[in-house]
C-alpha cells in the first residue's frame, strides 16, 4: 500500500517529465500518432490535476492536495505528523484552510472565532451535508450510515433529539459505573502482572457500561424461525471484563479496525462488489452482521416488553433502548422505526465507547508522565471520598465537586481530541469566515484537533496543563470558541454528560485505588502514536501499558 501511495504521490512528476521531455521526441519521430498521445496525456493529466486540487471557486484557500493526504493515509502516518508537517503552517494563517476527506473537498475550520460563527448559529443555517457515512454496502455504512441523530438535520433531527432527549437527561447512573470499575479491579487482579494494556482495560469496561445502561442486562426472546422455537436469552451484558476472550469485544474490534482500513475507504468496490471475495474482510462483514442481528432482536423484545408494560421499573433503572421507545410511543407517528432505532443505538455505541475509553486511557497516560499532577488529582478524590481501604463509589453530587480531576479530564480532551474533526456542514448561503470569503454550497467542518493544538490558540499546545481550564484561566479567555470536544451549540454532543460522568467516576475510583507509572521501555514515552488521518477515528494501534501499584 505505502508502494502504490508512493507512485500516486509522484504523477506529477511523471507527468511533467512525460509531457515536456518524453513527448516532444515522439513528435518529432512519429507525427500524428504522437500528437494523440500527447493530447490524451494532456488529458489525463489535466484530469489528476483538476482532483487533486480544491474545486476552482475555494482554490483562493490554502490547501493540503489529494496526493498528499492519500500519500499519509495509507502510510499510516501518525495524526501528530501529519498535523505538524501538513496542517499546522496552514492553520497558522487564520485558521482556515481546505483539505480532501473521503466524501470530498471540505473547507477545515480551526479558528475559534469561526468556529463560534458556525456552531452557534440555528442548526438552519449550516445544516449537515450528508445524511449518510460512506458508499452503501460498505462497512462503516453498515454500521453507522443509516438515519440518525449525528446525520440527519432539519426536523428529522429534531425528532431524533426529541425521543433521546430523556435517555439522557435522567440522572446518570454511577452505581452502575461505580460496580463495573470495582469489577474491573479484579479483571487486573486476574491478569496476574502490575503492567497493564490501559487502552484493552477500558475498552471493556466502556462495552459493559454501554451493554447495560444502553440495552438492559438481559431479555428473553421467542426464536421462531429455529427448529424447536424456543425462547433464548439476550444477554448484553458482554462481561468483556470478566470474559478475556469475549465474542464482543472480537466482533467490535475487528468491525472499528476495519472501518479503518484505508485501502477500503479510498477503494470502496473492494468493500462490496468484490468482498467476497476477500476472505478476512468479509468475515469482519460477518461478525457486523451478528452484532447487528442482535440489537435488532433486542429493538423487537423491548418494544413488546414496553407494549405489555411486562416490568416495572424506576426511569433512573432504565436502560437507554428502553427510554427511547416509551419517548417515542408519546410521539405517535413520529416514533422512530426499527431501522432508526438501531443507527442510533451503533452511533451511541460507537462515540459513547471511543470517547470515554480512549480519553480515560489517555488520562492515565498523562497523569503517569506527570507524577506531580497525578498526586494533586489523587488529594481532591480522598478529600472528597475518604481514604478508607475500601471501594468508594461517588455520588452524583460528589462528582460535581471534583473541580481539579475535571480540569484532568477537559486537558485530556483537550490534548487528545477524542474525534480529530466535526461530520460535515454545508453553508447555505456565501459567507465570510475569519476574512475568507466562503461560497454558497461549501462544505465546512471543524477541525477539532488543529483547533486544540492552534499555538495562536493555546500557550505550549503540546504541554498538559490542566491548570489552563481554572475558573477565569487560559480556556475562558479565548475569543470564540476554543474548546470543542463535544462540538457545541444545539448539535452538541447529546451524551456528554454521560461521558464526563463515566471519566469522574472510573478517574476518582482508580486515583483511591492505585498509583501508576509508564514502564521503562514504553513505546509512548515521548508521545502517544495515534493515527486514523482517512476517517478522522482515533486509531491506536500499539498497547498501552502502565504499571499500577495499590494503594489499598
Amino acid at each position: 500500500m505505502v508502494l502504490v501511495a508512493d507512485l500516486i504521490a509522484n504523477s506529477q512528476h511523471q507527468f511533467n517529465f512525460w509531457i515536456h521531455r518524453i513527448l516532444p521526441q515522439l513528435r518529432k519521430k512519429t507525427g500524428v500518432i504522437s500528437v494523440g498521445a500527447a493530447v490524451i496525456l494532456t488529458l489525463l493529466y489535466n484530469t489528476l490535476q483538476k482532483f487533486n486540487r480544491p474545486p476552482k471557486q475555494l482554490r483562493h484557500l490554502p490547501y493540503i492536495s489529494y496526493f498528499t493526504f492519500l500519500k499519509y493515509s495509507f502510510r499510516d502516518a501518525l495524526f501528530e505528523t501529519f498535523s505538524k508537517e501538513m496542517t499546522m503552517p496552514l492553520v497558522r494563517s487564520n485558521g482556515i484552510y481546505m483539505r480532501p476527506t473521503v466524501e470530498g473537498w471540505s473547507v477545515q475550520v480551526a479558528n475559534p472565532i469561526a468556529v463560534k460563527q458556525i456552531l452557534l448559529k440555528p442548526e438552519s443555517s449550516f445544516p449537515k451535508a450528508n445524511s449518510n457515512v460512506g458508499t452503501p454496502d460498505t462497512l462503516i455504512h453498515k454500521f453507522i450510515g443509516g438515519p440518525n441523530i449525528v446525520l440527519l438535520s432539519g426536523k428529522d433531527w429534531k425528532r431524533h433529539r426529541k425521543i433521546a432527549n430523556p435517555a439522557f437527561q435522567r440522572s446518570m447512573p454511577v452505581k452502575t459505573f461505580g460496580h463495573l470499575t470495582s469489577k474491573m479491579y479484579q479483571a487486573m487482579e486476574d491478569l496476574g502482572t502490575d503492567t497493564v494494556d490501559v487502552f484493552d482495560l477500558f475498552e471493556r469496561w466502556t462495552l459493559d457500561a454501554i451493554g447495560i445502561t444502553g440495552f438492559g442486562k438481559s431479555v428473553f426472546v421467542s426464536l421462531e424461525n429455529t427448529a424447536d422455537s424456543q425462547e433464548t436469552h439476550i444477554d448484553f451484558d458482554f462481561n468483556a471484563l470478566g470474559d478475556r476472550n469475549n465474542k464482543w469485544v472480537h466482533y467490535y474490534d475487528s468491525v472499528k479496525d476495519g472501518m479503518s482500513n484505508p485501502f477500503y475507504i479510498f477503494f470502496p468496490s473492494f468493500d462490496t462488489k468484490f468482498v467476497r471475495f476477500i476472505k478476512k474482510r468479509k468475515q469482519i462483514h460477518d461478525n457486523l452482521e451478528k452484532f447487528l442481528a442482535n440489537i435488532d432482536m433486542m429493538i423487537e423484545q423491548k418494544r413488546k416488553q414496553v407494549h405489555e408494560k411486562a416490568h416495572t421499573v424506576r426511569d433512573e433503572d432504565k436502560d437507554l433502548l428502553t427510554l427511547m421507545i416509551e419517548s417515542g410511543l408519546s410521539e405517535g407517528e413520529d416514533k422512530l422505526s426499527v431501522d432508526e432505532l438501531r443507527s442510533n443505538l451503533c452511533i451511541f455505541f460507537l462515540a459513547g465507547h471511543d470517547t470515554t475509553a480512549n480519553t480515560l486511557a489517555f488520562a492515565l497516560y498523562e497523569l503517569a508522565k506527570n507524577p506531580e499532577l497525578q498526586e494533586k488529582a489523587r488529594k481532591e478524590a480522598l478529600e472528597i471520598l475518604g481514604d478508607a481501604p475500601e471501594d468508594v463509589i461517588p455520588t452524583i453530587e460528589q462528582t460535581k465537586q471534583m473541580t481539579y480531576i475535571n480540569m484532568v479530564i477537559k486537558e485530556t480532551m483537550r490534548r487528545h481530541t477524542p474525534v480529530y474533526s466535526t461530520t460535515n456542514r454545508v453553508a447555505l448561503e456565501d459567507l465570510e469566515l475569519a476574512g475568507n470569503y466562503i461560497p454558497k454550497g461549501s462544505e465546512l467542518s471543524v477541525d477539532i484537533y488543529n483547533l486544540h493544538h492552534n499555538p495562536d490558540v493555546w500557550h505550549d499546545p503540546y504541554q498538559f496543563k490542566p491548570e489552563r481550564f481554572i475558573p477565569g484561566g487560559e480556556a475562558d479567555q479565548h475569543q470564540g470558541i476554543g474548546w470543542v470536544p463535544f462540538s457545541n451549540g444545539g448539535r452538541q454532543c447529546i451524551g456528554m454528560n454521560f461521558s464526563l460522568a463515566e471519566q469522574r467516576v472510573v478517574l476518582s475510583m482508580m486515583l483511591r485505588k492505585f498509583k501508576w507509572s509508564l514502564p521503562p521501555n514504553s513505546p509512548h514515552r515521548d508521545a502517544i502514536q495515534k493515527r486514523g488521518i482517512a476517517w478522522g477515528l482515533v486509531i491506536t494501534r500499539e498497547t498501552l501499558d502502565i504499571t499500577f501499584e495499590k494503594r489499598y
